[in-house]
């Protein structure tokens, strides 16, 4: 009898030790910084993912929906490619003066 005893005390404190580090993992999970949402466990690997192979995100902090907002504004807002290189290239660059590029 106080083997089986000893069991269930072994299996309730292994169930207590599970669902504490169930609720120390959702204290720890990151939410959007836009709508106040958890992620989800995709998204928060795809946050974490530091890999060399892996794509950068371009917003972490970010849940999908939120991202994509961001990238149609982004895109929006975008100056049209062309002319904001047409603009850059007519100003001519000017020479620093540097202490070694003088001439005596």
């Amino acid at each position: 009898m106080p083997q089986e005893e000893y069991k269930e005390q072994v299996r309730r404190a292994a169930r207590e030790q599970d669902a504490k580090k169930a609720a120390e993992r959702e204290a720890r999970r990151p939410v959007c910084t836009g709508c106040g949402a958890k992620f989800t466990d995709e998204c928060w690997e795809k946050a974490l993912a530091t890999d060399w192979g892996t794509p950068r995100d371009s917003h972490p902090q970010l849940c999908d929906d939120c991202k994509q907002q961001a990238q149609a504004a982004a895109v929006r807002q975008a100056p049209v490619g062309n002319e904001h290189q047409e603009q850059h290239q007519a100003v001519p660059e000017q020479k620093t003066g540097r202490w070694f590029s003088r001439r005596a």
